[in-house]
């Protein structure tokens, strides 16, 4: 009876010590907030400059062959710079861009 007892409390020992010491450890890391970098916020101002240039385009190129298309691309291409994806954002922006037919300036 002396065994049993002490192998549960032997066990009991372990998995609560194990159980502390993994909740410790999980809470170590902290948490900061990165500042943008030079390059990204040249991304990020370069996709509200072509976010503003499709805007006013659109204007008047509503009508062009591939508007809808551009439309869509617009949306996704402002997606992807909110989201910290801006090189692929602009890729987006710059060919709606281009199928309005208007040259991308930025």
């Amino acid at each position: 009876m002396i065994i049993r007892t002490s192998i549960a409390a032997g066990l009991a020992a372990i998995l609560l010590s194990t159980a502390a010491l993994a909740d410790s450890t999980a809470t170590t890391t902290p948490t900061t907030k990165t500042k943008p970098t030079e390059q990204s916020q040249k991304l990020a101002d370069r996709c509200s400059a072509l976010e503003m240039q499709f805007d006013q385009a659109i204007t008047t190129h509503g009508n062009a062959a591939k508007a809808a298309a551009a439309k869509s691309l617009r949306t996704k291409g402002g997606n992807l710079c909110n989201s910290n994806k801006q090189s692929s954002g602009i890729k987006n922006l710059q060919q709606a861009l281009k199928d309005l037919g208007v040259k991308p300036s930025a």
